[in-house]
């Protein structure tokens, strides 16, 4: 359960009433609980108001919150619960949370934050910021089998680091060509050693989840758990042929596998392979002049001929089999892999276009992530770049401007008297920099210097002016010097 409050006791929050209209429970941001038998309502409820436990979305490791406004202090919780006892005693017991406990003084000074929870600014990186990135392409297995990708996510800039290489490696069970990917772990080496980080199962597979963190980031693997045809990479590579030729997996039972491969079928003018299969009338050996690359396993295929027309060689309606074998190359071991029709062309008017020498035909299959398939790609950590920084500088400013009196993200006045917290923002600034605040008749009235990292392009000003006294309602200019960057001049003003 993920809650987000502007308050650390929550209360904003706390909107979930029963019948009587007493608020009983806080509203999450996001839920994430086990895939089990449990899931909905709880049936024991307070008044009327029942705790949710969930839809059965299964754990997470990582959220993303999008929806929040830079300069706001949020307060977050992320706590486990129970599914509650509702057999217990009379009554039973309801489902129960973790504890989400964060304190502040007076002043509203943090005074306690507990391990479910975190307080959070959110500010927009120093101008010129670049942010962490892959160096090596995850979109494409570095070396095996899977057709699948990975997808990974930053979820800490800052403890990204350079020069750290990592290698995913999957593991499959059962035996090839009947498979599925069961698991994969990451293997990292940095500054010269190497160590096995996790290994992570498939319920952590797809877009939606992730692996569990580490060094600042997140894995998602998107496997191709079905071995089917990829239309959009199956077709004629050369040559002028319009025979139209479908590919299917075999319906056969037993002998008939998707068999997970790529296939280059080469034509030529004279014979290139016999059929395998001899089993007359349908099947009989005769010379073709074609033959059939298995791209994946590096080796040629057997073929068989579906002599449908019964002519004794191929021909328009007749069907190709690609033939693969569980084990030694013998009759009682072939598997029927793929099927293509053998069709003419779409228009009944044309001339059929049959397949010559130099002509080839692709076959494209998804396959799932195979045991020793991997992937190899090393991190690139943040930085700043100073000639981006330059371009950048016209988007500094201030907000808010005007500020009318206050602004949405002050912390809360306890106090029974006093004007409480008043701050502005300069934002989309260089990390390093000088501001120097003028009134409009050039008198200076505030210097503020910034030294941060480069994930922060912000500076609050309380608005106390050096000599200790609060500045005035009016318009002010501001002048923004950055050491190698450039300098940046604006204004703001202050509304009573």
């Amino acid at each position: 359960m993920i809650y987000r409050s502007t308050e650390p006791e929550f209360n904003d929050i706390k909107i979930i009433t029963d019948s009587k209209g007493s608020a009983k429970y806080w509203k999450p941001i996001a839920q994430f609980d086990l895939k089990d038998s449990i899931k909905g309502p709880d049936p024991i409820g307070i008044n009327g108001a029942h705790f949710w436990r969930g839809d059965n979305s299964g754990l997470r490791y990582s959220y993303i919150d999008t929806d929040v406004n830079n300069g706001q202090t949020y307060y977050y919780a992320c706590v486990s619960y129970d599914m509650g006892d509702p057999n217990f005693g009379t009554a039973g017991l309801q489902p129960s949370e973790c504890t989400k406990i964060i304190t502040e003084d007076f002043a509203g000074n943090l005074q306690f934050v507990d391990i479910n929870c975190a307080v959070v600014t959110p500010n927009a990186p120093a101008a010129g910021y670049i942010p962490p990135n892959v160096e090596g392409d995850i979109n494409k297995a570095t070396s095996g089998v899977g057709t699948g990708k990975l997808a990974l996510t930053v979820l800490n800039p800052a403890v990204v680091a350079s020069g750290v290489s990592y290698e995913v490696v999957f593991n499959s069970n059962t035996a090839y060509p009947r498979y599925s990917t069961d698991s994969y772990k990451i293997i990292r080496t940095r500054n010269g050693a190497t160590d096995t980080l996790m290994t992570v199962d498939t319920a952590y597979f797809g877009a939606e989840r992730t692996s569990p963190p580490f060094d600042g980031i997140a894995i998602s693997v998107l496997n191709d758990t079905g071995v089917v045809i990829t239309d959009s990479l199956t077709g004629w590579v050369t040559g002028r042929s319009n025979l139209i030729m479908y590919v299917t997996p075999d319906p056969t039972p037993v002998r008939g596998i998707a068999w997970p491969a790529d296939y280059e079928i080469s034509f030529s003018d004279s014979p290139l392979d016999t059929c395998y299969i001899q089993s007359p009338p349908l099947y009989t050996r005769f010379p073709v002049n074609f033959k059939v690359w298995n791209k994946t396993e590096q080796k040629y295929s057997k073929v068989a001929v579906k002599d449908n027309d019964g002519s004794g060689n191929l021909s328009i309606g007749d069907q190709i089999q690609v033939l693969e074998f569980m084990g030694a190359i013998a009759p009682a071991n072939v598997r029927f892999a793929w099927n293509l029709s053998y069709d003419a062309p779409f228009d009944p008017n044309a001339t059929p276009q049959y397949p010559a020498a130099g002509d080839k035909y692709q076959i494209s299959t998804s396959k799932p992530f195979k045991k020793g398939d991997r992937f190899l790609f090393s991190t690139k950590g943040p930085s700043v770049n100073a000639s981006l920084a330059k371009d950048k500088l016209g988007k500094v400013d201030v907000v808010p401007n005007p500020y009318l009196g206050a602004a949405t993200w002050e912390k809360r006045n306890l106090n029974s008297t006093g004007r409480g917290e008043r701050k502005i923002d300069f934002v989309n600034l260089p990390s390093e920099c000088t501001i120097r605040i003028y009134t409009v008749t050039g008198q200076l009235i505030k210097t503020l210097y910034k030294n941060s990292t480069y994930l922060d392009g912000s500076l609050s000003w309380d608005l106390i002016t050096d000599d200790g006294m609060d500045a005035a309602y009016g318009v002010y200019i501001y002048h923004v010097d950055a050491p190698n960057v450039g300098e940046h001049i604006g204004k703001f003003a202050l509304i009573k």
